[in-house]
């Protein structure tokens, strides 16, 4: 009975632990990897279209003729992936490689046209 019990605890502490596993990198400042990189560009690419919704590229000039993405700069935090890019090495090549994998299925979350238009670049490259 204690042997069946140990292995019962012993096989729930595995799966408990197997399925948290490491949570997600979603700022770039804790990155270690370029994969780990690109994967907080996902995170971020989400956050975007989350904050565009369903607006148009015409909503967002009329709040901001010359930068219609004005809204969501601060969410992309250009400057922290740029420090992490040069730290970790990455190359322009290998980002764009991993990208090409790690943002499959961010177009069905883009509801707006804004949304289409931000990740338009993000795919121009994987053709």
């Amino acid at each position: 009975m204690k042997n069946r019990l140990t292995l019962a605890l012993v096989v729930v502490v595995l799966a408990v632990s197997m399925a948290c596993g490491d949570d997600p990198v979603t700022d770039p400042r804790r990155a270690t990897s370029c994969a780990e990189l690109v994967e907080a560009g996902r995170a971020t690419a989400e956050a975007v279209l989350d904050a565009l919704g369903d607006r148009t590229v015409a909503d967002l000039e009329a709040a901001d003729d010359a930068r219609p993405f004005a809204d969501v700069e601060h969410i992309l935090r250009a400057d922290a992936f740029t420090e992490r890019t040069n730290a970790l090495g990455c190359g322009a090549a290998e980002l764009t490689r991993l990208a090409c994998t790690a943002y499959q299925g961010l177009s069905t979350q883009a509801r707006g046209e804004a949304a289409r238009e931000f990740l338009d670049p993000y795919f121009v490259a994987c053709d």
